[in-house]
C-alpha cells in the first residue's frame, strides 16, 4: 500500500483553458422543471425554468441543457429582503435530470437560509465530447468539462452579478454543491478554467471521481490510496473526528463501463488479465483533473490546485453501514485531488471531513461526520445538517462559508 500522493503538480496559476458560451435561452414548455421531476421547488414556487445551449467548447460538441433558478427575496420578502448569495447545484453521474432529487433536502436548506438556488440538467451526459465518439478515437472528460465550466460562468456572469450582487449586500457569496461526478466537473473548472477567480466556496461531496482516471481505469490495478494519508495522516485540512485514516483502491468498480465510454476506450478496468496499454493509459491520464503535465510540448495543459478566493470543504465516506455494501472509489480519487490543492496552503478555509456510516458508499447525507464543529456537536452529526451549515452557517458559532471573498 501507498499513501498518496509524492508528486507534485505545480500550483502557480496557470492561463485558463478557453471557456463555451451559453445560448439559445428561451422559456421552457410548462412542467420542464416540476418538483415531480426532481427538481426543487418551495412551496408552489417553481424555479424559473428555461433551456439552453453551451457551445464553442474547444474539441466538444454543442450540448443542450434545462436549467432553473429561484430568488427567495422574490418569495418571501420581508423575511429576506436581499438573497444572501447565489450556490449553483451539480448533480453526479452525467448531470442528466434523473440524478436530481438526491440534491433537494440541501437545496431546501440553502433556500431557506435566503440563498438563490440554481439547478440544471444536461440533455445528455456531460462527460462525452461526442455521443457518440467516433470509431477509432478517444473521448476526453477535460475537453467536455468545458460545458459545465462555462455554464457556472453564465450562471456567475448574468444572476449572480446582475441581480444578486447587485444589492446593498457586499457580502453575497457565489458558490457551488457538488456531488460525486458534478464535484469533478467543479474542480476540472477551478483546476482548468479560471473558476477560481468568481467561485467563493465549494461544498464538494463525495469526489472529485476524475481526480486520476489512468489509476481509476489501468490494469492491473494501481496500489490503494491512503485518504488523509500525506504526512503520517496529519494531512493538511483532514478533520477525523478522532478516528483514522483509511486505505482504497482509486479503480473504478462497477461503473467502469460508463467510463469506458465517456472516454472512448472499454479496456477501462476491465478486470481481464491483460494490461491496458500505454496509449489507453496516456490518454486517460492526459484528461485527468491531476494529469501530471509540466506543459511540454504535445502534453496536455496544466492544471493549477492554487485557489486563494475559494473555501473548499470534501465530505468523503470513511465507512459504509453494516449491510450497505463498501465504500467505493470516490474517497481514494478524491485525495489525489485534496493532496494537491492542500499543498500551496489554501488562503481560506479548507478543510477534508470523514463521514462515517454512509448508506451506500456515497451517501453523505445519512452518515456521521465526527470532525464537523465537534465543541458543537460533540461528534455526532449527520451530513445531512454539516454540509448546509457549512455552506450557509448557523449564527453566532458557526460562520457561513458562502460569502463573498476577495479573488
Amino acid at each position: 500500500m501507498i499513501v498518496c500522493c509524492s508528486f507534485s503538480t505545480t500550483g502557480h496559476a496557470q492561463t485558463p483553458l478557453q471557456l463555451g458560451s451559453v445560448g439559445s435561452v428561451t422559456a421552457a414548455p410548462p412542467g420542464s422543471c416540476d418538483s415531480s421531476n426532481g427538481w426543487y421547488a418551495y412551496g408552489s414556487n417553481s424555479l424559473n425554468c428555461y433551456t439552453a445551449t453551451v457551445s464553442g467548447c474547444p474539441n466538444a460538441d454543442r450540448w443542450g441543457l434545462t436549467f432553473g433558478y429561484l430568488n427567495p427575496a422574490a418569495i418571501q420578502p420581508p423575511l429576506v429582503s436581499n438573497a444572501l448569495g447565489t450556490i449553483v447545484m451539480f448533480i453526479g453521474d452525467g448531470g442528466v435530470q434523473s440524478a436530481l432529487s438526491g440534491t433537494t433536502p440541501f437545496a431546501d436548506a440553502y433556500f431557506k437560509a435566503g440563498y438563490e438556488i440554481v439547478e440544471f440538467a444536461w440533455n445528455d451526459d456531460w462527460e462525452y465530447t461526442s455521443d457518440p465518439i467516433p470509431p477509432n478515437t478517444y473521448g476526453n472528460i477535460l475537453n467536455a468539462a468545458c460545458r459545465p465550466a462555462t455554464f457556472l460562468n453564465y450562471v456567475y456572469t448574468t444572476y449572480f452579478l446582475g441581480a444578486i450582487n447587485n444589492q446593498s449586500n457586499p457580502n453575497t457569496g457565489f458558490c457551488a454543491h457538488a456531488t460525486s461526478a458534478g464535484s469533478a466537473a467543479v474542480a476540472y473548472s477551478l483546476a482548468y478554467y479560471g473558476a477560481g477567480s468568481w467561485l467563493d466556496n465549494v461544498e464538494m461531496i463525495s469526489g472529485p471521481v476524475f481526480s486520476d482516471i489512468k489509476q481509476g481505469c489501468e490494469e492491473p490495478a494501481p496500489n490503494p490510496v491512503t485518504v488523509c494519508g500525506l504526512n503520517g495522516g496529519m494531512q493538511l485540512g483532514c478533520q477525523l473526528g478522532g478516528g483514522g485514516t483509511w486505505t482504497l483502491s482509486p479503480s473504478y468498480i462497477g461503473v467502469n463501463g460508463q467510463v469506458g465510454l465517456w472516454t472512448g476506450d472499454r479496456t477501462c478496468s476491465n478486470l481481464w488479465p491483460v494490461a491496458t496499454s500505454s496509449a489507453s493509459n496516456a490518454s486517460w491520464l492526459g484528461q485527468s483533473i491531476v494529469n501530471q503535465s509540466t506543459g511540454g510540448q504535445g502534453q496536455p495543459p496544466v492544471p493549477t490546485f492554487s485557489y486563494p478566493g475559494t473555501a473548499m470543504s470534501a465530505w468523503l465516506c470513511r465507512s459504509v453501514a453494516s449491510g450497505f455494501g463498501q465504500p467505493n472509489n470516490s474517497s481514494p480519487q478524491g485525495q489525489i485531488f485534496y493532496a494537491q490543492a492542500g499543498a500551496t496552503g489554501p488562503q481560506q478555509p479548507y478543510a477534508i471531513y470523514a463521514v462515517d456510516g454512509c448508506h451506500y458508499s456515497e451517501e453523505v447525507g445519512d452518515g456521521n461526520v465526527p470532525g464537523y464543529q465537534p465543541g458543537i456537536f460533540n461528534g455526532h452529526v449527520n451530513g445531512l445538517t454539516a454540509v448546509p451549515d457549512d455552506m450557509i452557517g448557523i449564527p453566532p458559532n458557526i460562520p457561513a462559508q458562502c460569502v463573498r471573498r476577495s479573488h
